[in-house]
Parts: structure tokens; sequence; C-alpha cells
């Protein structure tokens, strides 16, 4: 049985092909873990073309082979990072900052260094090395949902949400009914991004289940070859709105790799519950959340699997 959330996972490196940043080719030879920074850009239409803006999805997702002679072994893990945490920035010490943040402050420090910065910054904090990224905006969210036809989520309680942000700084309230709906790319974006009815920790799960929901649907044997019919189109339209460190010599054998592997070798997770820990803020006497570096290694365990060790 094939990883329906391979094809999700083709569909996003898919965004890849038109980044804006080269890279050497070949960095993964298909024997070891490969892992990838995924992240959503909160950027409105108006700041096109910048990378000076905060991240509103951030998700750790890891190619491991396990053992290359048997295709059985091999697996994905995908952590879901919320952006609410906070974590020691490069090259300081005692101090925290707003994981969102990291993308401005690395363009700060450069122009283009951003992603480069969130993904060093991520990596220390982790204890997990990190090969690449891959980083969008709402309008290529958008794009390629609504490229899929739309997707089908079954939302498992009522949602109301009046202050859900518009595109310019205004609102666009988001009123939605339990059970299964087919959404189109800007619902399913409003349906990610809500989270006025509960917290960063559940629109990280509902983010998890989009993702799915995309897999699903490009398996389609009707929506597929359509959706690659169209690939030069969409891709073409996605300029600016997607960048990435990843070739296409080296996205080809990752979503080769994420098409194969077992439905019952995905495993999914978040940096929330008991891997949360808090800090007292000096001053005000308030608190920051942080993860808890004590046990954090055992959910990286858990969700990239007994053959991670850290620092790879």
């Amino acid at each position: 049985m094939r990883r329906v959330m391979g094809i999700g996972l083709l569909a996003v490196l898919l965004f890849g092909v038109v980044g804006g940043v080269a890279a050497a080719q070949g960095r993964w030879d298909g024997q070891g873990r490969f892992t990838i920074l995924v992240m959503g850009m909160d950027r409105r239409p108006g700041a096109r073309d910048t990378l000076n803006t905060r991240t509103d999805a951030i998700m750790v997702v890891s190619f491991d082979p396990g053992d290359p002679a048997d295709p059985l072994d091999d697996s994905i893990g995908v952590l879901h990072i919320p952006r609410d945490i906070h974590i020691v920035p490069l090259d300081v010490q005692n101090a925290y900052i707003r994981i969102n943040t990291l993308m401005v402050q690395g363009e700060a420090i450069q122009e283009n260094y951003g992603p480069f910065y969130t993904m060093d910054t991520l990596s220390q904090n982790i204890g997990m090395y990190i090969d690449g990224f891959i980083t969008f905006d709402f309008e290529a969210f958008i794009a390629m949902v609504d490229a899929l036809g739309g997707v089908e989520i079954d939302v498992p309680y009522a949602i109301n949400d009046q202050d859900f942000p518009d595109m310019n700084y205004g609102f666009d309230p988001f009123v939605m009914g339990s059970g299964v709906h087919l959404m189109d790319g800007h619902t399913a974006l409003q349906y990610s991004r809500t989270r006025h009815n509960d917290n960063d920790y559940q629109r990280g799960e509902r983010q998890m289940q989009v993702l799915t929901a995309v897999g699903l649907k490009a398996t389609d044997a009707s929506v597929l070859p359509g959706l690659l019919a169209n690939a030069p189109t969409l891709l073409q339209d996605l300029t600016g709105h997607v960048y990435t460190d990843l070739t296409l010599d080296e996205m080809v054998p990752l979503a080769l790799f994420a098409a194969r592997v077992p439905v019952e070798n995905v495993r999914t997770g978040s940096l929330s519950g008991k891997y949360m820990a808090q800090i007292v803020v000096t001053g005000d006497g308030g608190t920051l959340p942080i993860p808890n570096y004590a046990i954090l290694p055992d959910l990286l365990r858990e969700v990239f699997g007994a053959t991670y060790a850290p620092g790879s």
C-alpha cells in the first residue's frame, strides 16, 4: 500500500521547482536521512517577492530509508512546530525568540538569509540536522489546493471565528459546521489558520489534516493526470510565491521515495503537551512557552524513529 501523504509531500515538493535560491545538486544519496523544513509564510499579496515575513506554519519533514535493501523499512516523520514557541537564537545565551519571527531576524542580517537562519536556529534547538527548506505564501497554498479541485476534510467541531484576518489586514469571518466539507483553496487556508476557537496546537492538528487530505486527492486517478498536465502553468503562476534551496535533481528522488513509503511507516507529532515547558520572564513575571529540552529527544524518536540520534 502506498502512503497517501507521500503524494501530498510530492505536491509540496512541486512548489520547489520554481524556488528562488540555488543549491548544490545531489545532497541526498538515498542511503541516509534527509530532512526538510517546510514553512508557510504569513505574507499578504502586497508583500510579494520578499522573505521579510513571519511564518504561519512550520513543519519538519524527515525522509529515512532505514535499511536501503528493504523498502519496507522506508519511513517519513512529520513534526509540527507551534509558531508561538520560543527558542534560543543563534550565538545568544540566556535569551529566547518567538519561532515565527526567525525569518524576519535572518532577513535583517542579510537578504535571502531568513530561511537559512530559521533552519540553523531550529536545528540547534531540537538537536536535529536540517538539510534544506521549502517556504511558500498564502497564494501558493490556495493555488495548489484549487489545482486539485479542492480537498475533502472531516471537520470535528463547529468553527465560528469572527476575527479571522483577511489578506489586507482586515477581517474575513470564518464559520463552518462540523462534518465533511469539500474545501477550495481559500477555505482550506482559513481552516488551516483559524485558531480563535482553540489554540495553536489544535491548529497544528488541522494543518496536518489538510496535508493528508491533499495527499488523498492527489492520489485520485481522476485528478493526478490533470495535475501533472497543468504543472508547467501552475509552476509559472507560482513564481515569486515559493522559495527553496532544493534542486529538481534532489526533489525528484525525494518525491519518488515518499510515494513508496508504507502507510504504517509515516509518523506525525507536535511539539506540544508534555514536550512543552514554561520559562519565567525576568522583570514582569510573565512566562514564555519553550521546548522541554530534557525530554525533547523522546519526541524526536517517536516521530522520526528509533534510528534518530542527536544531530542526525
